[in-house]
């Protein structure tokens, strides 16, 4: 909210506190008369929004209760508000411990000129224009940007940027600052800018507020108290003096606890219902989740039989999705999707602070739909070459059919034997539209995105359960052959996902505990970096067939209009996505898992140029997770960085058995470096990657081995849809 704004909704809202000292702004005070209430509401270092910087731990209480002895406090007299005047309600952002891994930081630093402020503090008229290009002058001593971990004095990488976003006006657009790898979890960080130059070439002067708490002169109380004693001791010892600064502030980063705790606390509680308590053993114990097949197709061409049904999963939420009536199906015979009461939310039963089983409706029907290769069943109807099965997350607002029936999983159904098993994803599925629209126009309503997709990972793991359990899918006639033998080996689960499947798949698997390898195609994280950067958010229609149908972000710009505030709320709302995609899990994906859960190793095949999921994103993820790369992937000059593997080792001898990020080219224009989408140029190449024949060998063997091998054996991979380009394509393979 902008600060005259909230000055004129305070004067219709009573508050009450005792007079402080007048506050000073580059254009005078801004009341002689202030509460100190009125104050706290903001951080008078930056008057553009209310609540910038951003994010920031003036919005914070201590709380000895909380993991990291704070607690997120925002009020909604600060918090943006709709065209209808409704702020954004904050009470379930106050229940985490810190912000965002990924937070986007952000602050408004008037006539900024971004490339001429490098140019100058690293004395280099040849710098790159901008940090996304050259990640390691983050790091630089002289840079005019520092992100510095409070908690261990170590410099953090990032990069910075101006948002360019079309619609932004020049003088409204903020300074962005990402994390190059996330922060790390529980941690403080400090951000200062110094030596900022103006568009006239002069060196910019910091505002009056932020010069008196420099100075020691700020009004007394906490802020000025937090500022010396947390912020500027971090910079000084630095070998940053308070006297060059001009801005800085801290923030503290949520705690595992507090970013995963709920969807933990579910998944050991729904898996002890089951009877199996130890959940990194990779030991399937207990019962079999109870499941019901509803009717088989018998196959599309690339399946040899196509099973619907659905598990029982415990519910922990207050309006479970109900059973479609089973005669319903669609014009295709596909399922009916699903239609979802707006406002589910998570239940909280007794005053505990963790979710627990709804005792009205303790349980739900998640339904599955599993394609059988026709590789596994041979001629004579017996068992010929058993399938892997695999867990298979779809795409954007998708449904569980695209495993079996759409493009998305059909390369490794039809050509390496993996039996996909789809279910859809609570929260981001075809059957909550309805409710993402509501988020979109009411960031108040977006708990209940994280709170379904949560309970969605339980359908997953519970499916997953199912299909390698002895008394599961493979003691079910339709999953065995005419003698009554499994059509599929029960002896390891994988997981195979794309787009938004490996948005979200990055989170199933941190907290998978049957399967231990996952392929994230066209993968990404945190959704405040790639919405600006993606068609399906930035583009021209939902549908470019009728130009009747405005894309997604119109309905959130239409009412949010200020382009400011925009920023802001995508910030926000990724403070509780966080639970329900990679960016809050990512620290835990591969290596150092969370208690009671197993290791993982993680493929990213990344197409270059994607118009819909941003490379930048991948890498960010792939850095968090401890991924190498293929540096060979890519052909000289086609990545926009100059160190185009910045944080990422290459493989060795052609191979790796740990983690790892492939890149896929067909030939695209190198994307943009600012926050806006892939010019429309050629075909999107999104889909490749799931289509590549050299990468269906690679996710085949590395589902055989754990072994990630270079399947192009040192050359560019070129993929088999290149060029991608109608115009000015790339000579691939030239």
């Amino acid at each position: 909210m902008r600060l005259h704004r909230l000055l004129a909704a305070l004067t219709i809202v009573p508050l009450v506190g005792a007079a402080a000292p007048a506050v000073s702004t580059a254009d005078g005070p801004i009341s002689d008369t202030m509460s100190s209430l009125e104050i706290a509401l903001c951080d008078d270092s930056d008057l553009a929004q209310c609540l910038f910087p951003f994010p920031n731990d003036h919005f914070t209480v201590a709380d000895a209760s909380e993991v990291t002895g704070r607690r997120v406090n925002l009020s909604p007299l600060a918090m943006p508000q709709n065209r209808a005047g409704r702020p954004i309600d904050p009470t379930e952002w106050n229940t985490g411990d810190g912000f965002s891994p990924g937070a986007l930081a952000m602050t408004f630093v008037p006539g900024l000129d971004l490339e001429a402020t490098w140019r100058e503090a690293l004395d280099d008229e040849d710098a790159a224009a901008t940090t996304i290009e050259d990640l390691a002058r983050s790091l630089d001593e002289d840079a005019p940007i520092v992100v510095i971990n409070a908690t261990t004095g170590e410099r953090h990488p990032y990069f910075d940027e101006l948002d360019t976003h079309p619609e932004t006006a020049e003088d409204e657009r903020l300074l962005l600052i990402r994390p190059a790898v996330n922060y790390e979890e529980g941690h403080r960080y400090v951000i200062a800018l110094r030596d900022l130059v103006g568009q006239d070439g002069e060196e910019l002067q910091p505002a009056r507020n932020f010069a008196g708490y420099a100075e020691g002169r700020g009004p007394k109380g906490a802020k000025q108290l937090h500022m010396d004693a947390n912020v500027f001791p971090v910079l000084e010892a630095a070998g940053i003096d308070r006297d060059e600064v001009y801005l800085a502030w801290d923030f503290t980063v949520a705690s595992w606890q507090s970013l995963a705790g709920r969807v933990l606390h579910m998944r050991d509680e729904a898996f002890a219902l089951l009877g199996d308590h130890d959940l990194a053993d990779l030991e399937v114990q207990g019962v079999s989740p109870e499941f019901t097949i509803d009717y088989v197709d018998e196959g599309n061409g690339n399946a040899a039989r196509i099973v619907h049904g659905a598990v029982t999963v415990p519910n922990f939420l207050t309006h479970p999705q109900e059973r479609l009536d089973l005669g319903r199906y669609d014009r295709d015979g596909y399922d009916v999707p699903g239609v979802m009461a707006p406002g589910s939310r998570l239940f909280y039963g007794n005053g505990s602070r963790l979710p627990q089983i709804n005792p009205v409706a303790p349980t739900m029907e998640v339904p599955f739909i599993c394609a059988i290769p026709n590789s596994a069943v041979g001629d004579d109807g017996r068992v010929a070459d058993p399938a892997r099965p695999a867990l298979y997350g779809h795409g954007l607002l998708g449904s569980r059919q695209e495993g079996a029936y759409w493009s998305g999983g059909r390369h490794m159904l039809a050509n390496h034997g993996l039996m996909n098993c789809g279910v859809d994803w609570l929260g981001m599925a075809t059957e909550d539209l309805s409710n993402v629209g509501m988020i979109l126009t009411d960031a108040s309503n977006m708990p209940s995105l994280a709170d379904r997709a949560q309970q969605g990972f339980l359908g997953f793991l519970f499916v997953g359960r199912a299909m390698i359990h002895p008394d599961g899918f493979s003691s079910d006639a339709r999953f065995q052959d005419v003698d009554g033998a499994p059509l599929f080996d029960t002896s390891e689960l994988v997981y195979d996902g794309n787009s938004q499947g490996a948005i979200m798949g990055g989170a199933l698997t941190a907290i998978a505990p049957d399967f231990t390898k996952a392929v994230l195609g066209v993968p990404g994280m945190n959704y405040s970096t790639l919405l600006n950067r993606s068609v399906d958010w930035e583009g021209e229609f939902l549908d470019p067939t009728d130009p009747d149908l405005p894309a997604y972000s119109q309905f959130m710009y239409q009412s949010y209009p200020d382009k400011q505030e925009q920023q802001l709320v995508f910030s926000l709302i990724q403070m509780l996505w966080d639970r329900a995609e990679s960016n809050g899990y990512a620290h835990h994906m591969t290596d150092d898992p969370y208690p009671n859960t197993p290791a993982h190793q993680v493929i990213l095949h990344v197409a270059f140029g994607d118009f819909q999921v941003a490379n930048i994103a991948a890498e960010v993820e792939a850095r968090t997770i401890g991924a190498r790369a293929i540096h060979s992937a890519l052909a000289p000059g086609r990545h926009w960085a100059r160190d185009p593997w910045f944080g990422m080792e290459d493989f060795i001898d052609g191979q790796w058995s740990g983690s790892a990020l492939v890149y896929m080219d067909s030939g695209n224009l190198v994307p943009p470096v600012g926050n806006v989408p892939p010019a429309h140029v050629g075909s999107d190449p999104h889909g490749h990657p799931r289509n590549d024949v050299m990468g269906g060998i690679q996710k085949h063997l590395f589902y055989e081995t754990g072994i990630v091998f270079d399947t192009r054996d040192g050359a560019a991979w070129w993929t088999t849809n290149c060029p991608a380009q109608s115009e000015e394509p790339v000579a691939c393979g030239g």
